[in-house]
């Protein structure tokens, strides 16, 4: 089982990252230093936040060691909840100190402690969850995007149809009836 946990966090480590890098290479980017996770972010570390819980680890020891290894934010505000959760704070205002993109995660994390219940599939669900409201929102954005075109495109070309085809033919009229 220590083997287990030991590769998953040597695999977290040097898994690749979008921009060809490996995550370790995160901490040098600057430029998000105060920006909030991403959702895609949030549901990545929420499902390692659930495979550790799955490899035995505490709620809280899973929560810091998502946040050790992920350099992100995401990882910066699972230390704020880990911290959160460490003061004795209650579930609902150690999840509130992070991000509206965390709500689900909050969600079922407040679930699993009212139950008392193991909170790794919940946590795997609302990830999968987030996922999907997320690429509906972006799929909503692109259609009226799509919408929005329409508008210029119309106020562009139709003066022009209107110069080079009615305007002709509603002269070309008027000149016959003028005979």
């Amino acid at each position: 089982m220590i083997a287990a946990a030991v590769a998953g966090a040597l695999a977290v480590l040097l898994w690749p990252s979008r921009d060809g890098g490996h995550a370790a290479s995160a901490a040098l980017d600057d430029s998000r230093a105060d920006a909030t996770a991403t959702v895609d972010e949030a549901a990545t570390a929420l499902a390692l936040v659930a495979a550790a819980l799955r490899s035995g680890v505490g709620a809280v020891e899973a929560l810091e060691a998502v946040a050790e290894v992920d350099l992100g934010p995401a990882g910066r505000e699972l230390a704020v909840v880990a911290a959160a959760h460490r003061w004795g704070r209650p579930t609902d205002e150690a999840w509130a100190y992070v991000g509206a993109g965390w709500a689900a995660a909050a969600v079922a994390w407040h679930a699993a402690h009212s139950a008392g219940a193991a909170p790794a599939g919940l946590l795997s669900a609302a990830a999968v969850r987030m996922r999907a409201e997320e690429s509906r929102r972006v799929e909503a954005v692109v259609q009226r995007a799509g919408v929005l075109l329409v508008l210029p495109l119309g106020a562009c070309f139709l003066p022009g149809f209107v110069a080079t085809t009615v305007a002709p033919v509603v002269l070309h009229l008027l000149g016959g009836v003028a005979r």
